[in-house]
């Protein structure tokens, strides 16, 4: 096992500069997800198309929402719903948006509405959310739901005083809460240190949630680096997969550290914060 684990330390300095440490545990995990899919079919179906275990999430009533949903479960992929809630500033969410001014009831309704269009959904992120998700009293509705159809939730951290994964974690939800997004800047520079930070934290920590895009730019450097990943030794896993993987002592459950930033359009949704954990 040693000897294993310093071969994929020295290929990971070799190609990406990240130093994986002498542990205990197995493969690191990295569970790569794709938010956005539905408004643009092209990019739909490249982001689908991209080999291995990988996450996508479904903005509701979108045009092509049904159709990239299907494929990709068709591919054995995973789809989770891409809820639309309301950010600080002022981004429009689209159709199937969760807001401050909706009831608890309300919250509910727009939310199954969301569920029931997209075929194949095991589990459900924030697409924005600044402000929605740091009401408590926002939160305890929607959670119900989720609850009530035994989904996993993805908290995005679009904010550094989200409380979703905490009350998720109230509710027993199985959930996870973002580590790195990929490119807000949407430049292969970027990219690839963005990428190199979430190797980082698997290797160190076991474990990491990645977020990106359909973009031409992420889908290319995706196709070129996710070949490379099990040469790596690094397994890459669904986020219900790396759920399941949750009870063995080395997953730690980690508060998120980056900065938040709600990625629409690449629009930062709030200020940048101290890393937290």
């Amino acid at each position: 096992m040693r000897q294993a684990l310093n071969r994929i330390g020295l290929l990971l300095g070799l190609l990406f500069g990240v130093v994986l440490p002498a542990a205990a545990y197995d493969a690191p995990l990295l569970a790569i997800v794709i938010d956005d899919l539905g408004d643009n079919r092209a990019r739909g179906m490249a982001a689908v198309n991209l080999p291995g275990a990988i996450t996508y999430a479904v903005l509701p009533h979108t045009p092509h929402a049904r159709e990239l949903a299907i494929r990709a479960h068709q591919l054995g992929k995973e789809v989770i719903l891409h809820a639309p809630m309301e950010n600080k500033s002022g981004l429009r969410l689209g159709p199937g948006a969760l807001t401050r001014g909706q009831s608890p009831a309300e919250l509910q309704h727009v939310l199954n509405g969301n569920l029931d269009v997209i075929p194949y959904v095991v589990g459900m992120n924030n697409h924005m959310g600044s402000m929605l998700t740091e009401q408590r009293g926002k939160m305890d509705p929607i959670m119900q739901v989720v609850k009530q159809r035994n989904l996993f939730f993805l908290d995005s951290v679009t904010t550094s005083d989200t409380v979703a994964w905490k009350v998720a974690h109230e509710y027993g939800i199985p959930y996870l809460v973002r580590d790195v997004f990929l490119d807000n800047q949407r430049n292969q520079a970027y990219i690839h240190n963005q990428f190199k930070q979430a190797l980082s934290l698997a290797v160190n920590r076991g474990h990491a949630v990645l977020i990106g895009h359909p973009y031409p730019e992420t889908v290319a450097y995706l196709n070129k680096v996710i070949p490379i990943l099990q040469q790596l030794g690094v397994r890459l896993v669904t986020a219900s997969e790396l759920l399941n993987q949750r009870s063995r002592t080395q997953l730690i459950l980690a508060q998120p550290t980056l900065d938040p930033c709600d990625h629409a359009e690449g629009h930062c949704d709030s200020l940048p914060v101290a890393a937290k954990r």
